[in-house]
């Protein structure tokens, strides 16, 4: 009957969570159509058309003044937006990545809201960006806080968040393989049957949402492309290393425009509209730089641009994406990858044709072997981007040139600095999550729980021998120092009175030996930093402050490194159950 019980018990939590993770697949499914419905709406009211695939023309059609006026009028609401938001700066996908990794899954849900107002404004008004960052961030922050409200565990919060980013990729490309994928590849960071699952279930409810609004059908159309020959497989891998080349090129870009809005003290809200503008003035002369790109793509795949064209469009875009990104405009990178990745090899096409004209492929298994490799480097998700594309153009014929492209570049990136374009985000920010998950979860974890109050106080009149009795007999090991209001003043342990005694004489008053020493944490130091500090005083105790941002530190009480230690056996215990899907 216990069995029985657990077993039923068992089942109805899981089938209660499947039931969440449906819930969050269709409303992050239905704020991922909003956002594009949002993005829509401004496009035609500022150019008369809702295209995505066609917008370059609908630009160059239009008058001088507003191509070049769009753009910038769009960076000042935008930079408006950001000053009342968190950290007055866009929130996107390296922000759901940074929360799952040392924030215990928890996110502020209105600088969701507020990226996707902000994303839908720069998109709207052309700048080269893309949407799946907002909407990865907005699918994620919904289900943060309904993971807060609801009480969830830090594991199933963290769960609940995937099924949100993947709802969201899911949504916005049609792509729900991708989505499930990318959300176990980037956002949770492991793979198990726990976490698989509600996931899956996110995905499949999200993409009913998007194919009973937009239909099932692929972005792009194409006939089915095949390899001429495996000996261009050596080519297709030059082909991954080139994007990976792009990518760290592009990040050093926006580095150095970031750098340079920083050195410049010009306000936040007037920078997005500054790079507007010369956003704006690069598009008056080539305006498939402004938008998403799409139609940049589907020319690309069906051979419509010259290998002149080519080279100056992957240029200028190159150049207006490094802008937008660098000067604060609100959006994503992957579909600028994308583009980037049909443009380049196109290119490459051209090239390779004039030299082996007997032994190329068709057009197109180029640019879409270069959508793959650019995008798996910029996001650092070889698997999930790789199945993008195809879910994108609906074309499995070349799957090993795509694969092998996409594994070069990912390999080139890892030797980088920084492995992907948001792991280099994170890093502007001195965040690092290069470390793995039992260092995520010790991270989230603080000594607070953990603090206890065995130590002796040592009064002004004790001498160090007083103290070395009070110590030897009693079962504290551990003399503090307090001034009358309760602040640390110092602390010693017996192994360091004794040294004291020796150099000092026995009668020398302890406090005078204490007074100093006030090394300390606060209540909300992580179980790494705390292990860290110990290590360096070479000591297996540390007093503990309620805060070390002021100039006196109330005392709380003494964290040891025993049991520190047990609760880092106890953190990677869970993270072995988690990984393992083990309740």
């Amino acid at each position: 009957m216990r069995l029985k019980s657990y077993y039923q018990s068992a089942v109805n939590v899981r089938v209660r969570f499947f039931m969440l993770s449906a819930f969050v697949g269709v409303v992050a499914g239905f704020a991922t159509l909003g956002l594009i419905g949002l993005i829509a709406l401004v496009q035609e009211g500022v150019f008369g058309s809702m295209s995505e695939v066609r917008f370059a023309s609908v630009v160059a059609g239009s008058p001088t003044w507003l191509v070049l006026l769009t753009p910038a009028i769009g960076g000042l609401i935008v930079g408006a937006l950001l000053h009342f938001m968190q950290g007055q700066r866009y929130h996107g996908i390296a922000d759901v990545m940074e929360a799952c990794a040392v924030r215990g899954a928890r996110m502020d849900v209105r600088s969701g809201v507020g990226a996707a107002f902000a994303a839908a404004i720069s998109m709207g008004s052309g700048a080269p960006v893309g949407r799946e960052g907002p909407a990865v961030h907005i699918g994620a922050s919904i289900s943060a806080w309904l993971a807060e409200r609801l009480g969830l565990t830090q594991s199933d919060s963290l769960t609940l968040l995937g099924c949100g980013a993947a709802a969201a990729v899911t949504a916005s490309f049609n792509a729900p393989i991708a989505g499930v994928l990318f959300a176990l590849e980037v956002v949770v960071g492991y793979y198990t049957m726990r976490v698989f699952a509600p996931i899956v279930v996110a995905s499949a409810a999200s993409v009913i949402v998007r194919q009973s609004v937009l239909g099932g059908d692929a972005v792009f159309s194409l006939p089915h492309f095949q390899l001429n020959s495996f000996w261009e497989l050596p080519i297709f891998g030059l082909l991954g290393l080139f994007c990976a080349l792009f990518v760290l090129v592009l990040i050093l870009l926006v580095g150095k425009i970031q750098d340079f809005w920083q050195a410049s003290k010009a306000p936040l809200w007037c920078r997005p509209a500054l790079g507007g503008l010369l956003i704006g003035a690069i598009a008056i002369r080539f305006p498939d730089v402004l938008g998403s790109g799409y139609q940049s793509i589907d020319q690309s795949l069906n051979q419509e641009l010259l290998p002149t064209l080519l080279m100056v469009l992957l240029v200028m875009r190159f150049l207006g994406t490094g802008i937008a990104l660098g000067s604060g405009f609100a959006g994503g990178v992957f579909t600028p990858s994308l583009v980037f990745g049909a443009l380049l090899g196109a290119l490459i096409w051209t090239l390779v044709s004039a030299l082996l004209p007997d032994l190329v492929s068709e057009h197109g298994v180029y640019s879409i072997v270069g959508m793959g490799a650019l995008a798996s480097a910029m996001l650092g998700a070889p698997i999930s981007t790789v199945l993008i594309v195809f879910e994108l153009t609906a074309n499995y014929e070349v799957t090993i040139a795509v694969m092998l492209a996409a594994a070069m570049a990912s390999t080139l990136m890892q030797l980088s600095p920084h492995t992907s374009f948001f792991r280099w985000q994170l890093a502007r920010r001195g965040v690092n999550i290069t470390s793995g998950r039992d260092q995520s979860l010790l991270r989230t974890r603080t000594v607070e729980n953990l603090v206890k109050q065995d130590f002796s106080p040592v009064g002004d009149g004790d001498k160090i021998i007083d103290v070395e009795r009070q110590l030897s007999t009693d079962k504290n090991r551990i003399a503090i120092l307090l001034d009358e209001d309760g602040n640390l003043l110092g602390s010693a342990n017996l192994r360091r009175l004794v040294a004291a005694s020796i150099d000092h004489g026995f009668d020398t008053p302890a406090a005078e030996i204490l007074f100093g020493s006030e090394k300390s944490i606060s209540q909300h130091t992580n179980l790494v930093v705390a292990l860290q500090e110990m290590a360096e005083q070479n000591i297996d105790y540390m007093p503990v402050v309620e805060s070390r941002d002021t100039e006196r530190f109330l005392f709380k009480g003494v964290v040891f490194r025993t049991d520190l230690l047990k609760n880092y056996y106890d953190v990677l215990r869970t993270a072995r159950a988690e990984e393992f899907g083990i309740n």
